[in-house]
């Protein structure tokens, strides 16, 4: 079961890489159109990588709109011989480190960003549902600690599922760099997370 699993996964991003590749070459040649389909493409997932390095959604929409904009405009650059997500996870790691850097942005609560009051409640629902967000706003101000290298392999490698290779790549370091940052972050996460995960397992 597990080698169909991967054989369906190698197969689909063969054909992403293909789409991919057409819609580059019709974008260099003019297609506007076939520009635009790539960003539909990417977008959501521009946005949400994007949020997990600075902590804002409209801060998240605006870098990910930068990294689309240099990525049209270096479009004649991409030689090809890497796969289009990989090199344009680099063009977003480095846009997000950009407007880190400009911006000198703090963590922003979500639950303040949404300006959403909590309701006590005693509904299993709702309480698993408002657990759930705690989780998650203590996780994100976890990784909010984090370097901005130790952030970004984590976020590429267990939120976003890319090899060490492709992490490399996009992060332009070597492989034993990457290993080197996963690991400090996996150990500073566990650290953070304690209270909800008091006997944590070494992530792989």
């Amino acid at each position: 079961m597990e080698g169909v699993r991967r054989e369906v996964t190698v197969a689909i991003t063969a054909q992403d890489n293909i789409q991919d590749h057409v819609l580059i070459r019709k974008a260099r040649e003019g297609d506007v159109s076939s520009f635009s389909a790539l960003v539909r493409l990417y977008e959501r997932r521009a946005v949400h990588i994007a949020y997990s390095f600075l902590g804002n959604r409209e801060d998240a929409r605006d870098a990910a709109q930068e990294a689309f904009v240099k990525i049209y405009e270096n479009l004649s650059r991409f030689r090809g011989d890497s796969q289009f997500s990989t090199w344009f996870y680099r063009i977003l790691v480095n846009t997000c480190k950009d407007f880190l850097k400009k911006k000198r942005i703090k963590f922003v609560n979500p639950e303040e960003e949404d300006n959403v009051p909590e309701k006590e409640t005693d509904q299993p629902d709702a309480l698993e549902a408002l657990l759930n967000k705690e989780l998650g706003s203590s996780i994100r101000q976890a990784l909010d600690k984090l370097p901005f290298q130790q952030r970004s392999a984590f976020t590429l490698r267990y939120l976003e599922g890319l090899s060490l290779q492709e992490i490399a790549y996009a992060m332009d370091l070597t492989e034993g760099a990457v290993k080197a940052h996963l690991w400090q972050a996996q150990e500073k996460m566990k650290k953070n997370l304690t209270e909800w995960f008091p006997n944590p397992r070494r992530i792989s």
